[in-house]
């Protein structure tokens, strides 16, 4: 019987009801040990039966999560059958994954896998997937479940997980929605007691709640164990019960009340990674316990025992078991479960069971432990395999052999999202003799993913110096890093530097060719570009996804964006096909950047939104920032004002204390592109001012000539005509002569509202059409370069200069083509600007007025129906399993687009 928690499973109630009518939800439930997670997933599995839903369940074990797919495992096995039903390349990553054949596998592709065979599954009949302990799933399993949880979308399933707060965990879930589970409420701790037949005076029951925190487990405990009268009289003479210590006590009371052979085969049960019953019984068998030892540990509640699997009746009851035991008791549990895996042939498994309670170098385990790293990599754990290769370092009898693995743990970590751990390994591998050039090449690889890029390009750089006589064409990819880097940092000198150094290494002519792009773009036809990945592979045949990664950078550096569209999109598949995760952050970035020009902004935004996920994921802190400088700068265009400032804000505040300048660069051209929606030409210039001024931590010059536009436009408007000048002088003299086309518009563009400061429109008379001569060709030559945003702004600040030229009808035909293109990329205060002059030259804009489901979002359409019912956003976030932010961010955001400006006026709106 469960006590209170009433609002809590309505929550969870809603999410089955969703789930079983195709709209898939997932939720985090989080709460301290004991306060009653796993009770709650029962309940809710309960009522999904009911609802004849199918229930599939793992929980995470302290012991097992350096397992690479264990968890995976445990909750699959009854759905397995539908693995026919999956195309063979997804059924075959999964089939390795779970050790069921030797078929390689990446942790991404695993994880698709796994949400296509829980699809296929769900088309039977709902799904319910539970996760209990998600801190102590292995990370494999952990991530496989969160990336299933974030793309429910149309699918009649729900997933659940409880996590315990406080625990770190092997997966970023910061954004999932989330449950916070506190302790009972007063009345319900008092019911809860009383029921287990304690009933507290009242001067006590303050006392008595402080002491537990209205824990339920606690409270349970309290009631169990001890006479009442005498544990009140305790709590009234101390005031305080410290509940872990208390929790443990019982625990070990329990534990040590237990015959000998009870705790002997309790402990191997705790120490055993799967939960096993016939490895248990087996390994305890060799310590000479029999299977039926277990029946006074189940009896006394601690575990429950079935013909297939152990469950400890709490997982604290398994971390006291396996704690509090001395490690001679421990070590030899661990040595009779790997005696019992060996014999069952899983030998990578007892290799990490010796492991765990080895003492000394042994270059015997360490060599079976780097061939069971291997084979995790090759099923798609490489986050499991780096902790495994770390141990085998550990247990290295050479010095060379520790230096060596350790470093393979480094870029093992660093490709399986754990930068952190890829420093700290290389920091160790510091403090032994190592080749320059490893070090180089390893901390320049750190610094480029998670730190500071001026720090990368000094590695980098030197990586390339003790490269190039030996090895010239890794030392020039080690050089297009370090330019890379340099971009990133905004130091257009080193770029510079770089470069040169890779035209004078001995390389392949098509190498050179990606440096000289970096730096200035080309203009490559469409068949060059798509010849450029076969063509750097030939130079690398051990490239993996970097050559095309590099082929996708010089796309997006020229200027026929809609092929670099294509060309990124097939690099991701190809990325994804390879298992080359760690990249696909720094992918998702180049097509989010190179659909925001192309004015596909719904896009745009999901591969931005996307890549932030990949980086939290892969724990990429520089692409971290720069995601969230690329949502603030479409949430500019869109002039969602709150938006656009909290993603500036986090992105600011990851990049200054990297040194990130592209990301703080973006960010503020972002705040200066708000602004100019908003009329604040003021505010635009103190922003994009930054992006020009020498020693600033928000200059970046790459940045300020893609801003060109804004900044022109910003100092034109504030009567500061010398800021955009001086940055047109400087745009000028980095191009020179060879403009491509966007350039040219820019250029143009720049020149007709600095040409009698145009923006503000200027006098008919004495050379008044040198602007329109320069609005004309930057209009031409937009056509061609396909850029809508941009050039919709050129139509509209020459609608804008002819209307006040009194020339009415041809600012018509500007003003129109400016209002299509803003409306087409959902550039809405553009849009609007754009109606304005239209409606100042005399013409009612006229905009049909769509239906608001054609206009609305899936998620936006419900939030609109519940606002017309006047909910608040916090009823509004219960109802749908949002926060009253994320709501507030949905209505703000719709209004816009429905032309109204107040919540009432939903109610006279079709919301279907």
């Amino acid at each position: 019987m469960m006590v209170g928690r009433a609002a809590e499973r309505d929550t969870l109630t809603r999410i089955l009801g969703e789930a079983c009518a195709g709209r898939g939800r997932a939720l985090l439930v989080r709460g301290e040990a004991g306060v009653g997670k796993s009770m709650l997933l029962h309940r809710t599995a309960e009522d999904a039966g009911d609802r004849d839903m199918r229930v599939l369940h793992c929980s995470g074990v302290e012991s097992e999560v350096e397992q690479a797919f264990s968890g995976l495992h445990q909750l699959l096995g009854p759905v397995l059958g539908h693995l026919p039903d999956l195309p063979e390349a997804q059924a075959g990553a999964l089939r390795g994954a779970l050790g069921l054949t030797d078929a390689a596998a990446t942790d991404l592709q695993v994880s698709a896998a796994t949400l296509a065979l829980l699809a296929a599954a769900a088309r039977e009949r709902p799904l319910l997937v539970a996760a209990d302990d998600v801190q102590w799933l292995d990370r494999a399993t952990a991530r496989t479940l969160v990336f299933a949880a974030r793309r429910l979308s149309g699918e009649p399933i729900a997933v659940l997980l409880a996590a315990r707060a406080g625990e770190a965990s092997t997966v970023d879930t910061s954004d999932l929605p989330a449950l916070q589970l506190g302790g009972l409420a007063p009345p319900e701790a008092a019911r809860l007691l009383a029921e287990r037949g304690w009933e507290i005076p009242g001067h006590l029951r303050d006392t008595v709640l402080a002491a537990t925190g209205g824990n339920p487990l606690a409270l349970t405990e309290l009631a169990a164990f001890g006479d009442p009268d005498r544990l009140l009289a305790d709590l009234a003479l101390t005031g305080t019960v410290p509940v872990g210590d208390r929790l443990r006590g019982a625990f070990l009371r329990r534990i040590t009340a237990l015959p000998a052979d009870s705790r002997d085969v309790l402990l191997v049960a705790a120490a055993e990674e799967t939960g096993s019953t016939e490895a248990v019984v087996g390994a305890a068998a060799r310590q000479g316990v029999s299977s039926s030892a277990l029946d006074a540990a189940e009896r006394a509640g601690l575990v429950h025992v079935t013909g297939t699997a152990i469950r400890f009746h709490h997982p604290l009851v398994r971390s006291v078991a396996y704690h509090d035991a001395s490690f001679a008791r421990r070590r030899a549990a661990h040595e009779a479960i790997a005696a019992e895996l060996t014999a069952n042939s899983a030998a990578d498994q007892a290799a990490w069971h010796r492991a765990v309670v080895a003492t000394g170098p042994d270059e015997k385990l360490a060599s079976a432990l780097e061939r069971s790293a291997n084979a995790a990599r090759r099923r798609g754990g490489e986050a499991a395999a780096a902790t495994v290769l770390r141990r085998a370092a550990g247990l290295s009898e050479s010095a060379e052999g520790r230096r060596d693995r350790t470093v393979a743990a480094a870029f093992v970590a660093l490709d399986s999202g754990q930068p952190d751990v890829a420093r700290t390994l290389a920091e160790e591998v510091l403090a032994d003799p190592a080749p320059e050039v490893t070090l180089a090449q390893l901390t320049g690889n750190i610094e480029l993913y998670s730190g500071d890029p001026a720090v990368a390009y000094e590695h980098l750089l030197r990586c390339g110096e003790l490269l190039a006589a030996s090895d010239p064409e890794e030392a020039a990819w080690a050089l297009v890093q370090a330019a890379s880097a340099a971009f990133r940092s905004g130091d257009m000198e080193a770029l510079v530097a770089a470069v040169r150094r890779i035209d004078a290494l001995d390389c392949a002519p098509t190498t050179r060719r990606v440096g000289r792009y970096v730096i200035e773009g080309g203009e490559l036809t469409a068949a060059q570009l798509w010849e450029l990945p076969e063509a750097l592979a030939r130079t690398q045949p051990e490239g993996g996804g970097r050559p095309w990664m590099w082929a996708t950078v010089v796309g997006w550096r020229s200027p026929d964006l809609a092929q670099a569209r294509l060309l990124a999109e097939a690099t991701g598949r190809r990325l994804h096909s390879i298992g080359a995760t760690a990249q696909l952050p720094e992918l998702h970035y180049y097509l989010a950047d190179i659909e925001f020009w192309l004015g596909q902004w719904d896009s745009g935004t999901e591969h931005a939104e996307e890549g932030l996920r990949f980086t939290r994921e892969t724990g990429q802190r520089t692409w971290t920032a720069n995601h969230l400088a690329l949502l603030a700068r479409f949430a500019a265009g869109r002039g969602d004002t709150r938006s656009c400032r909290q993603y500036a804000e986090q992105a600011l505040e990851i990049a200054a204390p990297l040194r990130e300048r592209a990301a703080a660069g973006m960010a503020t051209a972002a705040l200066g592109l708000l602004a100019l929606g908003e009329g604040d030409a003021e505010q635009a210039c103190r922003h994009l001012a930054r992006l020009v001024t020498p020693g600033s931590p928000y200059a970046h010059p790459p940045t300020a000539l893609s801003s060109i536009s804004e900044i022109v436009e910003a100092s034109v408007r504030a009567q500061r005509p010398e800021l955009g000048r001086g940055a047109l002088e400087g745009f000028e003299a980095w191009f020179g002569s060879t403009h491509s086309r966007s350039q040219l518009a820019s250029l143009h563009h720049c020149r007709a509202l600095l040409a009698g400061d145009a923006g503000e429109g200027g006098d008919a008379g004495d050379g008044w059409e040198a602007p329109e001569q320069h609005f004309r060709r930057a209009l031409e030559v937009g056509e061609v370069a396909d850029r809508p945003f941009h050039r919709g702004r050129t139509a509209l600040f020459y609608g804008e200069w002819l209307r006040r030229n009194r020339r009415r009808a041809d600012a018509r035909v500007q003003l129109r083509t400016a209002a299509d293109a803003f409306g087409s990329a959902g550039a809405e205060p553009w849009a609007r600007r754009a109606r304005a002059e239209l409606r100042a030259t005399g013409e009612r804009a006229q905009r049909a007025r769509s239906a608001a489901t054609e206009l609305l979002s899936a998620q936006e359409l419900e939030v609109a129906r519940l606002a017309a019912q006047g909910l608040s956003n916090r009823e509004i976030g219960e109802r749908l399993v949002l926060s009253p932010r994320t709501v507030g961010s949905h209505l703000y955001r719709m209004f816009p687009k429905l032309e109204i400006s107040t919540r009432s006026q939903l109610r006279d709106l079709d919301l279907g």
